[in-house]
């Protein structure tokens, strides 16, 4: 079960990543950006120096390009998303991905889960309407909250195309190693932020410096969260990894709850509680 503890503490380095993005909002979004990918890297080329791949397929190239893309949008979005809402409101949403990934795993990878993980699938639907269920007395109304708050449905759309990610990464695992693929994408992503960040260059300098602590604390638990996600992805199947390490809604709505006094989150963590163990049941059984 060394897949399942690694896919859970890389839970707690998301909720980490996502609490250092809200706080990180006076800075520009593309700084934020850059620095999660290439303040990690350093650290993530020492674990590549001790886990150098043997074979290397030549299509795990376009496979970094295509994934750091995707990774970019998806992380300028999800900012936004944290930035403009409550972190127990949108990040719940993160529990469609492993829904997603039953379906688009077969078809990319032919992995399937058991009969109990399709239980725990439709648990994790039911707690992201949980989630947004602020009356018991209206039941559509969080599927009308989708598109209200925007937070929500910016997170929505980032589950999706992490789901796509995701196993884009596994098929990037396979074809080379865990963290050389990472090392990979990172790279990719660093370089293609650079044109941007040279609009404007002082100032940007001016605010990475100003902010430097926590932009540096992103770096380290971005490389802390990717490591862990990739070699447990390398041993279990993708929507395993990924409804285990949904566990940062629990981390990130009690990092909402005392470090951004977030109250009112009695539907969210109970919401939550039921996605973690639909996750429970997908890894288990």
């Amino acid at each position: 079960m060394l897949w399942a503890f690694l896919s859970v503490v890389s839970g707690l380095g998301d909720a980490v990543i996502f609490a250092l993005m809200k706080k990180l909002k006076p800075v520009n979004s593309s700084i934020v950006v850059w620095v999660q990918y290439a303040f990690a890297l350093p650290f993530l080329l020492i674990l590549l120096h001790f886990n150098y791949p043997e074979k290397i397929n030549a299509d795990v190239y376009w496979n970094a390009a295509l994934n750091g893309i995707l990774l970019i949008i998806t992380t300028y979005m999800l900012i936004k998303a944290l930035q403009t809402s409550k972190l127990s409101v949108s990040l719940p949403m993160l529990s469609l991905t492993p829904l997603f990934l039953v379906m688009l795993s077969y078809f990319m990878l032919r992995e399937i889960p058991s009969k109990a993980g399709f239980i725990g699938i439709l648990l994790i639907v039911a707690g992201a309407y949980t989630t947004n269920l602020k009356s018991e007395h209206r039941l559509l109304e969080p599927f009308r909250s989708l598109f209200k708050i925007k937070g929500s449905f910016y997170v929505i759309i980032v589950a999706f195309v992490w789901s796509i990610t995701s196993n884009l990464f596994k098929i990037g695992i396979i074809d080379s190693n865990a963290i050389f693929f990472t090392v990979l994408v990172y790279s990719f992503i660093s370089l293609m932020m650079i044109p941007i960040l040279l609009i404007n260059p002082n100032k940007k300098l001016a605010e990475i410096g100003q902010n430097i602590k926590p932009l540096a604390l992103l770096g380290v638990s971005s490389a802390f969260m990717i490591a862990l996600a990739s070699y447990a992805m390398a041993i279990a199947i993708v929507p395993y990894v990924i409804s285990l390490k949904r566990s940062s809604l629990v981390f990130s709505i009690f990092i909402g709850y005392f470090v951004f006094k977030e109250r009112s989150i009695r539907n969210s963590l109970i919401g939550t509680i039921i996605m973690l163990v639909g996750g429970i049941l997908i890894t288990v059984f």
